[in-house]
């Protein structure tokens, strides 16, 4: 007859007790009379009894009569088959990753509209890379670097690269000097984390502009671009950069996925096909994607050949940052915030609430909040949808809900 393995919760209850865990500990191998267990533990029959009746509803351990007393031993069969299912659940979500490469570093690139997930994707990355050696190439448009600020890690070696597109001509050979400094760390991975805005069309010419001034270093894995589920759709429509990611990557992994039911993601997907019909999809929830891809050949989807990227000097959206020294009421920041919304790709930073200090991000309509460590003043960025306008619109929106002073820079 098939034996049914135990509720978990059954499990995680029976052994969150320090005693019942010096228990099972005693019951090691051995089988053990109740009255043994009584004198290590100089408890009362009643409390013994509760103790191993919660074991036992567990499975975890059996239990024989032996004349006025009871005689316990660990049930291991049992305990091997939640050995052996906890492991397959530990495989199926920690990557595989291949042996070191013997001098090369593996190099990734990071694309993805703006607030579709690629800082937290880039965490996720980090923590289940822990212990390989890992540099990251951060880039913003924006003159401040606050995704450099979140991954900052003293056992990672990173780079940021702010104020436009490491894919224009403006900022082109700022890349390629960093990817020949990187070269030189003898590291595992490299992750590039593109800009929101950035057009990876001609990542080729710059790998091999890379390759002629550092040497032979790399080995590029593939460009991952993060699909925004909620916000795609408009942003498709906004700007050729969305397209222009999805065209030239090798995975797409849709983020958000929570946020929207089974027909939209059809939707979704359909869309994503009509643009690259070669990438896999993946489908992620608070950066929680299946990372195997990091033992897979991406460049084997390969979609079409490098072209001339869209970022240029003329094309680069209006940046403006706003200071500010004091502390605001959440309600007050988040109408500012609303005013402001509909004329920005994005805003985000950290601010000082009166709840406490707080990092902020708006994409689309939805403005979230989470807490974070201490600034010396509260700072956000804003990409403008209407060029230098959205100074007026800012200091409108200020001005509407408050009275106190902040500082406006390019």
């Amino acid at each position: 007859m098939e034996r049914s393995l135990p509720q978990l919760e059954d499990v995680f209850w029976a052994v969150a007790d320090e005693v019942r865990g010096q228990i099972l500990t005693m019951l090691r191998g051995n089988e053990m009379c109740a009255c043994k267990i009584l004198e290590h533990f100089d408890m009362r029959q009643p409390t013994l009894s509760h103790h191993m009746k919660i074991l036992c509803n567990a499975q975890l351990v059996t239990s024989r009569r032996d004349g006025r007393w009871v005689r316990y031993r660990l049930n291991q069969p049992v305990i091997q088959e939640l050995i052996d299912a906890l492991a397959v659940l530990q495989e199926e979500k920690a990557p595989v990753l291949p042996p070191p490469m013997g001098g090369k570093t593996r190099l990734y690139v990071l694309t993805g509209f703006l607030g579709s997930g690629k800082t937290t994707l880039l965490l996720r990355l980090l923590t289940a890379l822990e212990g390989r050696r890992v540099g990251v190439i951060q880039n913003e448009f924006g003159k401040l670097g606050i995704d450099g600020q979140i991954l900052q890690r003293g056992d990672v070696e990173m780079v940021e690269i702010n104020r436009g597109s490491i894919f224009c001509s403006c900022l082109k050979l700022s890349f390629v000097q960093a990817l020949a400094d990187m070269a030189k760390q003898d590291l595992d991975y490299l992750f590039v984390e593109s800009s929101g805005l950035g057009d990876p069309s001609n990542y080729q010419e710059i790998l091999d502009a890379a390759k002629e001034l550092g040497g032979d270093h790399y080995d590029f894995q593939g460009a991952i671009c993060l699909i925004d589920a909620v916000n795609f759709p408009r942003q498709l429509q906004d700007m050729e950069t969305v397209e222009r990611q999805l065209k030239h990557c090798h995975l797409a992994a849709v983020t958000k996925a929570d946020l929207i039911g089974p027909e939209k993601m059809e939707e979704l997907k359909e869309a994503i096909r009509k643009i690259n019909p070669r990438c896999p999809i993946l489908t992620s929830t608070q950066g929680d994607l299946d990372l195997s891809f990091l033992g897979e050949d991406l460049l084997q989807y390969t979609w079409c050949e490098g072209e001339e990227t869209t970022n240029t000097e003329e094309t680069k959206p209006k940046t403006i940052s706003l200071w500010f020294d004091g502390v605001m009421k959440q309600e007050t920041l988040d109408a500012i915030l609303q005013e402001v919304l509909p004329h920005a790709y994005r805003i985000k930073g950290f601010f000082h609430l009166e709840e406490g200090w707080n990092q902020v991000d708006v994409v689309g309509d939805r403005i979230d909040h989470a807490p974070c460590d201490a600034h010396e003043r509260s700072q956000l960025v804003f990409i403008s949808r209407i060029g230098p306008q959205i100074i007026k619109k800012i200091m409108e929106a200020w001005q509407n809900h408050t009275d106190a002073k902040m500082e406006l820079k390019n």
